[in-house]
C-alpha cells in the first residue's frame, strides 16, 4: 500500500525538457501508448504489476521508469478520469474528504482517460511524465 488514509472513512487515494514542445505528448491515450511514448522519448520504461488505491474504483498497472514506480489508471472515458481528478487537492495530500500521508511526494497527472500517480522526487521521472502527459495537475 502506498498511502495511509486518515479522515472521515470515505473510500477514496534520461533527461527530457519540462516543456512539451517537440515531444510525444499527444500520443499517450492509454497504458500501452503511454509506455510506447515514454520509450520513444528515450526513457527506459517497463511494464509493471497491478496496483490498487483505496480512493479509486478500478485497478491500475505500474510502469517502471528506471527503479521508480508510476501508477497508471485507465478509465473507459475521459469524463471518469476528470471526475476523479476533481477530488484531488492542489497539493495532492487530500482526495475527497480524506487526508493522505504518502510514502513520497505525490505527483498527479491526467490526460484523456489516463489518471497517473507518481510518488517520489526523481527529476528524470518527473521530466519524462511532463513530456508525455503534460504538467501535473496536483502535487508538489
Amino acid at each position: 500500500m502506498a498511502a495511509a488514509l486518515t479522515g472521515c472513512g470515505d473510500k477514496l487515494q534520461q533527461s527530457l525538457p519540462r516543456q512539451q514542445a517537440q515531444s510525444p505528448a499527444g500520443k499517450a491515450a492509454d497504458y500501452a501508448s503511454l509506455l510506447s511514448a515514454l520509450r520513444a522519448a528515450g526513457v527506459r520504461a517497463e511494464r509493471g504489476e497491478e496496483v490498487e488505491q483505496p480512493f479509486l474504483s478500478l485497478k491500475g498497472k505500474m510502469i517502471k521508469i528506471g527503479d521508480q514506480d508510476v501508477q497508471v489508471f485507465e478509465y473507459s472515458e475521459a469524463a471518469q478520469a476528470d471526475a476523479q481528478a476533481a477530488l484531488v487537492s492542489p497539493d495532492g495530500r487530500t482526495v475527497g474528504t480524506s487526508k493522505i500521508r504518502w510514502i513520497g511526494s505525490p505527483h498527479f497527472y491526467k490526460k484523456g482517460k489516463l489518471f497517473v500517480l507518481y510518488l517520489g522526487d526523481d527529476d528524470k521521472v518527473l521530466k519524462a511524465l511532463d513530456a508525455v502527459l503534460g504538467r501535473q495537475f496536483a502535487g508538489k
